[in-house]
């Protein structure tokens, strides 16, 4: 009677035992225990990339935007994207957080954003993450640790153009202060640079500031403005972030201003270099470059790819004054097509065509 007791114990243990067994192999062979972004990685391609973009009001956004839209279709056509889409909600942060919670539904694997505000837009692009989802900022950057930020120096960007400015006026005069968008991080940034060299320099007056939004449109009613209230006080420089270059060469010429006799600063615009030539207007461009948008997705790509990669990516500013203006002048392009994008090392396998059309 003890030995059938026991035995039928021992049977139970040998049962128990296999069924373990069998559970642990099943767990071990059970492909559906990965996220799908774990799949994702491992499969290294065929990823759903998305571009959210804020303000469109300007060239240089607009050829952001067909750069990251060409340089995707490269990669899809190479099968490292089977999906991509691009939006611009505008400058309403709250605009944009839609279309980012929009993107979080539909499944995205990256999505890189140029923020409208670099604090409203991060819980959204954290959740974002806390989901599987790589997000890369690029431009206008996030404060999130969460998240990776791709973007030049902006404040050396000012203080570059600052730098040159002051040099050029010999340390003292009056000047015209055009700034970017209101309420962006790249502006902040920019601004805080052209005060931190300005600061060393008393003797330099600014007689006027404003926001330019970089573009002419903008630019124009702003330094007309300027012009009118303080051309008779004597203008000595104008430092300006940049995108409005055009409109502030015309503007001196229809105030009987020669543009030859105030150094300006700008960015690498086709229409600045025309000037810089064909006016002989002494400048300094550095620039933004659109290809930005390129290179967020190509660090979007990596990290897809399980690639180690940092959280914080500074793309070199291009610099050129009137000793380059061969080097990036092109004359069968447009005024405000940027020409920083032309070098061959940051053209990203594109055609000038591609973005052009």
């Amino acid at each position: 009677m003890l030995r059938k007791k026991y035995g039928f114990i021992w049977l139970k243990w040998i049962a128990a035992v296999l069924l373990l067994i069998g559970v642990l192999a099943g767990c071990a062979n059970d492909k559906t225990s990965s996220t799908p972004k774990e799949e994702a990685k491992e499969k290294k391609g065929g990823y759903k990339v998305a571009l959210s973009n804020s303000f469109t009001g300007n060239s240089w956004r607009s050829q952001m935007v067909k750069i990251f839209e060409a340089y995707a279709q490269k990669q899809k056509e190479a099968g490292k994207i089977s999906e991509f889409f691009s939006s611009s909600s505008g400058n309403d942060p709250q605009a944009q957080i839609n279309e980012i919670r929009n993107m979080i539904s539909k499944g995205y694997d990256a999505i890189v954003v140029n923020a409208a505000s670099p604090t409203a837009l991060a819980p959204v692009l954290n959740e974002a993450v806390d989901r599987g989802i790589v997000v890369v900022a690029f431009d206008n950057t996030v404060d999130s640790n969460k998240v990776y930020n791709v973007n030049t120096d902006q404040v050396e960007f000012g203080r570059l153009q600052a730098e040159w400015l002051v040099e050029q006026m010999g340390g003292k005069g009056n000047i015209l202060l055009i700034k970017g968008v209101e309420g962006i991080q790249i502006d902040k940034d920019r601004d805080k640079g052209h005060r931190e060299v300005l600061a060393k320099y008393p003797d330099i007056k600014i007689l006027q500031e404003g926001f330019g939004n970089y573009d002419d449109a903008t630019t124009s009613v702003v330094i007309n403005n300027m012009l009118s209230a303080h051309k008779s006080k004597g203008i000595d420089g104008i430092l300006t972030q940049g995108g409005g270059e055009n409109a502030i060469v015309e503007a001196l010429k229809q105030n009987k201003i020669d543009p030859a006799s105030i150094p300006l600063t700008g960015e690498m615009l086709n229409g600045l270099f025309k000037h810089m030539k064909e006016s002989n207007v002494k400048a300094f461009a550095t620039g933004q470059p659109p290809y930005l948008s390129a290179s967020a997705l190509d660090v979007a790509l990596k990290v897809l790819d399980g690639e180690k990669v940092d959280k914080k990516t500074i793309i070199p500013l291009p610099t050129a004054d009137n000793n380059d203006v061969d080097k990036w002048y092109a004359p069968g392009q447009p005024d405000n097509f940027y020409v920083d994008w032309t070098n061959p090392e940051n053209s990203f396998g594109l055609k000038i065509e591609d973005i052009l059309k």
